[in-house]
C-alpha cells in the first residue's frame, strides 16, 4: 500500500481546503455578515437655514443670490443691528441660565430624552438652556405652526415689514424672558410672519443652530381626515396641527422638535383622546412649565397634569406650573430657588399656601436670572423636582 509522507500530505490538503474556500466565496457559498450601514448624513437645508438667519440678524453665507440681494439692503442693516443690539443682554441672561443649570439639573444619556414642554408657545430660548441637546424636543399650545416666510416672494416694504414683525414678537420674551399670550394672537398672525415656526427658528439661529428640515406632522391623520370631511358630524373647535424641525449642532449632531397647536383642556382632547398617552410615551423625559397662567391649577387642565407627573422623572417650573401640593402628594423630591410672590392680576387665585410656606421655611437659594411673571429684579422663583 502506498503511503504519503506526512509534510507533503499536510501540505496537500492546505491547499486543497484553500481551493475549496475560494471557489466558495467566489459562488456565494459562503453566507456574508452583512456590511454595517453608514449612519445618515444629515445636511442643513442651505434656504432655510438663510432665512432663519435673516430673521435674527445674523450674516448668513454668500452665494445664494435672493438672500445676498436682501441682506445688502438698509432695512435690513438696521434690523440686524436692533437685533443684535437687544440680543446680547439675552444672551447674557441665558449663559446666566446654563450655568445655573450645570450647577443644580444633573441628567445623563440626554441625547436619548426628550423635553416635554407643555404651554410652551414659540419658547425655544429656555428650553434649549435649561435642557440643551436632548434628542427630541416635543411642545404643545394653542398658537397655531404656521410656516417660514417666503424671501423670494416678498418685495422691499413686505420684507421690511417682516423684519418689524419679527422684532415686535421677540419684545416680550426678550424684556422679560416670557411671551404673552394674548399679544401673539397678534404678534404671529400678520400677513407677512405666522405661526411659531418661524419664532423657533429665528431663536434656533440665534443660538448658532442650523435647519435640516420643517414638516408637517400629525400623529393621527385618521382623525384629521375624518375632521375636515365637509360633511364632519363632530369637528373639534380647534384641529390639531403640528410640525417637525430637524436641526443641527456646530458638531452636526441631529436633533428634533416637534410642535403642536392644539386645546388642551380636558374637554376638547376629547377630540383627541390619545394625545397625552402619545406624549407620554417619549419616555426618559424631562418636563418644563413657566409663564403658564396657572392653567395646570384649573381642573380643566387636569389630564395634562397627570401627563406631566406620569411620564416626566424631572421638572423645571415657576409657580404656574403644577401645584405644589400634586408634587409632594408623588412624593418628588424638590429644591426652591429665588422668591415666592402672590400671583399677579387677574391670576390672584393661583395663590399657593402650602408653597408660600415652603419657600419661607427653607428660604430657597437665589435664582440669578428672570423666570416667570415676577421678571423684574431677582424676584423670580423656581421649583426644581425630581423623581424618586
Amino acid at each position: 500500500m502506498m503511503t504519503w509522507p506526512a509534510p507533503s500530505f499536510a501540505n496537500h490538503c492546505r491547499a486543497v481546503c484553500a481551493a475549496i474556500l475560494l471557489i466558495a466565496v467566489q459562488s456565494g457559498a459562503l453566507a456574508q455578515a452583512p456590511a454595517a450601514k453608514p449612519a445618515a448624513v444629515i445636511n442643513a437645508d442651505a434656504r432655510a437655514t438663510a432665512t432663519a438667519q435673516v430673521m435674527a440678524g445674523v450674516t448668513p453665507a454668500a452665494g445664494d443670490a435672493v438672500i445676498d440681494k436682501l441682506v445688502a439692503t438698509d432695512g435690513w442693516k438696521k434690523h440686524q443691528e436692533a437685533m443684535q443690539a437687544q440680543w446680547k443682554p439675552v444672551r447674557a441672561r441665558l449663559d446666566t441660565i446654563e450655568k445655573w443649570r450645570d450647577q443644580e439639573v444633573k441628567l445623563k444619556d440626554v441625547g436619548a430624552r426628550t423635553l416635554l414642554y407643555p404651554f410652551s408657545g414659540p419658547d425655544f430660548l429656555n428650553a434649549w438652556s435649561l435642557y440643551p441637546n436632548h434628542g427630541k424636543y416635543l411642545f404643545f399650545s394653542l398658537e397655531n405652526p404656521g410656516v417660514l416666510p417666503d424671501l423670494e416672494k416678498m418685495g422691499p416694504k413686505e420684507f421690511e415689514a417682516m423684519l418689524r414683525d419679527v422684532r415686535n414678537a421677540f419684545t416680550e420674551i426678550f424684556q422679560r424672558n416670557y411671551f404673552i399670550t394674548s399679544y401673539m394672537g397678534k404678534q404671529l398672525t400678520t400677513p407677512h410672519l405666522k405661526g411659531t415656526v418661524p419664532i423657533i427658528t429665528t431663536m434656533m439661529a440665534l443660538n448658532g443652530l442650523r435647519i435640516a428640515k420643517i414638516e408637517a406632522v400629525d400623529p393621527f391623520p385618521e382623525l384629521t381626515k375624518a375632521y375636515e370631511e365637509p360633511k364632519a358630524a363632530k369637528r373639534p373647535g380647534k384641529l390639531l396641527r403640528g410640525a417637525k424641525i430637524t436641526f443641527l449642532t456646530a458638531a452636526n449632531k441631529a436633533h428634533e422638535l416637534s410642535y403642536f397647536s392644539l386645546d388642551a383642556t380636558d374637554k376638547a382632547l376629547q377630540a383627541y383622546p390619545d394625545f397625552l398617552d402619545w406624549v407620554g410615551r417619549n419616555k426618559p423625559a424631562s418636563a418644563l412649565v413657566k409663564s403658564a397662567s396657572y392653567l395646570l391649577h384649573d381642573n380643566q387642565f387636569s389630564k395634562t397634569r397627570d401627563m406631566i407627573l406620569a411620564s416626566a422623572d424631572i421638572l423645571v417650573q415657576d409657580d404656574t406650573g403644577v401645584p405644589y401640593r400634586y408634587i409632594k402628594q408623588a412624593n418628588w423630591n424638590t429644591k426652591l430657588f429665588g422668591k415666592y410672590h402672590r400671583p399677579i392680576a387677574p391670576m390672584q387665585w393661583g395663590y399657593q399656601t402650602d408653597l408660600d410656606k415652603a419657600f419661607k421655611d427653607v428660604k430657597g437659594e437665589p435664582l440669578p436670572f428672570p423666570f416667570g411673571y415676577h421678571w423684574k429684579g431677582q424676584e423670580s422663583g423656581l421649583i426644581l423636582a425630581t423623581r424618586p
